[in-house]
C-alpha cells in the first residue's frame, strides 16, 4: 500500500511537470548567471578536531594542536533562467565547491553541491535534482564549513522530486506548503534475529537503497511582512523513512529514521537578526543529527539545535554569535561514541571593498564520549573571501 501511495505521488508530480511544458511557448531560451566566492582559510585547533580544515566534534586527544590552511570552500555556480516558457517560470542551479575526495591539500577535487531544476506556475513550484533537504532549512552564520552540522543543525543535499504550494494570507502574510521523495540513504548494517552462515555477510549496499522506496519530507513555512520593514519565518518540518538491512544469502530487517523540526528567523529592517531550529529524531547520521553517530536497529535517537544572532554593526562590519548542541539518547549509542556536542561561537567580516572581506571567527568546541572522558577544543579561524 505504501509503495502504491508513493508511486501514485511521483506519477501526480511528472504530471504537473509535463503540463508545465505543454504551455511553455515556441523556442525557449535559457541565460546563464555565474556566482561564487575564492575563500581562503587559515584555522588553528587547539586540540585534534574531526576534519581539520572545518570541525564538526573534537577527536579524542590532549594538547594535540593544529593548523590547516585551505581554499576548498572556494565556491562556483550558475543559475540557469529560462524565458519563453509561455506563463511558467523556469530555472536550474548547478553549484560546486572544491571539497571533493582528494587526499592531496593542494590538488583538489570539485564536489557536487546542487544540481537541480524547478517549474513554477503561479503558486505552484516542481523541483526535482539534488536540493537541499526540507527539514531544517536554515544554516547560521559561520564562517566553518561546516555550519554546525553534527551540532545541532540536523539537514543536507540530496537528490529528490519536491512540490511546493504558496498560499496567501492576508496582505502581509503567506504559507508555503511543501513535501517531496528523496533519495533515501543510511549504512550497511547486518540483519538482526538470525545467526550469520558461513560466508554470510552484509550485501554491501546501501541499506536506503535496499529498501526500494524513497524516503519522505514535508515542511511548513510560514512569512510575515511587519509595516516596520521587519520580516518574519516560523516553519516545522519533517521526515520518515524506512531502510532494510540485507545480507548476501537475502536475508534482511527493516529499521527506520524519522525526524520532527521547528526553525525561525527574525531579520530587523536595522539589520539586525535572529534565527534557529530545533529538531528530536531517531537514525540521523545522512542527516548529520545525532552527531553522526551510525544508524542502529533500536534507533539512536536525539534531540539537539542552535540558535544565533547578528548585527550589521556599520556599512563595513557585521557581527555574528550562537551556539549549537547535539544530544543523542545515550543508551542507543556504544561505548566510546559521541554522547554530546556543544559549541559556541563568535564572529565579525569587515568589507575590505566591494566584493572583498576578511573575518576573523573564534569557537569553542566540546565533545563528550560514553564512558570515556570529554575533550574540549578552542579555534580559532581567519577567512578571506571575494564574492563575485
Amino acid at each position: 500500500m505504501k509503495r502504491t501511495q508513493l508511486v501514485v505521488g511521483s506519477l501526480a508530480m511528472l504530471l504537473f511537470c509535463f503540463s508545465m511544458v505543454a504551455i511553455a511557448g515556441e523556442k525557449p531560451t535559457v541565460d546563464i548567471d555565474w556566482y561564487g566566492y575564492f575563500k581562503l582559510d587559515g584555522s588553528y585547533d587547539q586540540n585534534l578536531t574531526s576534519h581539520g580544515n572545518f570541525v564538526m566534534w573534537v577527536n579524542p586527544s590532549s594538547d594535540d594542536h593544529q593548523f590547516n590552511m585551505t581554499v576548498k570552500q572556494t565556491r562556483l555556480g550558475f543559475d540557469a533562467i529560462g524565458s519563453g516558457y509561455g506563463n511558467a517560470v523556469v530555472k536550474g542551479k548547478l553549484e560546486m565547491d572544491l571539497y571533493g575526495n582528494a587526499t592531496v591539500e593542494n590538488k583538489s577535487e570539485l564536489m557536487l553541491r546542487l544540481a537541480y531544476f524547478s517549474i513554477q506556475s503561479g503558486n505552484t513550484m516542481l523541483l526535482a535534482g539534488q536540493g537541499w533537504d526540507l527539514i531544517s532549512p536554515l544554516n547560521p552564520p559561520t564562517l566553518n564549513y561546516a555550519v554546525l552540522w553534527g551540532c545541532g543543525n540536523a539537514q543536507y543535499r540530496r537528490p529528490q522530486v519536491s512540490l511546493f504550494q504558496t498560499f496567501k494570507v492576508g496582505s502581509s502574510t503567506k504559507a508555503t506548503l511543501a513535501g517531496g521523495f528523496f533519495r533515501n540513504m543510511g549504512s550497511d548494517l547486518i540483519p538482526l534475529s538470525f545467526s550469520l552462515a558461513d560466508g554470510e555477510t552484509s550485501d554491501g549496499n546501501d541499506d536506503g537503497t535496499d529498501a526500494a522506496i524513497p524516503s519522505i519530507q514535508g515542511r511548513l513555512d510560514i512569512n510575515h511582512d511587519f509595516a516596520s520593514g521587519a520580516k518574519l519565518n516560523l516553519g516545522v518540518s519533517g521526515l520518515w523513512g524506512q531502510l532494510k538491512a540485507e545480507t548476501n544469502l537475502g536475508n534482511s530487517s527493516t529499521y527506520k529514521s524519522w525526524a520532527a523540526c521547528g526553525h525561525f528567523m527574525l531579520s530587523l529592517k536595522s539589520g539586525m537578526g535572529l534565527s534557529g531550529e530545533a529538531y528530536t529524531g531517531s537514525n540521523l547520521a545522512s542527516y548529520l543529527g545525532g552527531i553522526a553517530n551510525n544508524n542502529t536497529f533500536d534507533g539512536v535517537g536525539a534531540v539537539g539545535g542552535w540558535a544565533s544572532a547578528w548585527v550589521q554593526a556599520t556599512p563595513k562590519v557585521k557581527l555574528s554569535t550562537g551556539f549549537g548542541i547535539d544530544t543523542p539518547n545515550k543508551d542507543d549509542v556504544s561505548n566510546n561514541s559521541r554522547s554530546n556536542n556543544q559549541c559556541f561561537f563568535g564572529n565579525f567580516t569587515y568589507a575590505l571593498v566591494p566584493g572583498a572581506s576578511v573575518g576573523l571567527e573564534l569557537s569553542q568546541w566540546q565533545t563528550e564520549y560514553k564512558n570515556v572522558d570529554t575533550y574540549s577544543s578552542f579555534r580559532a579561524q581567519t577567512s578571506f573571501i571575494l564574492n563575485f
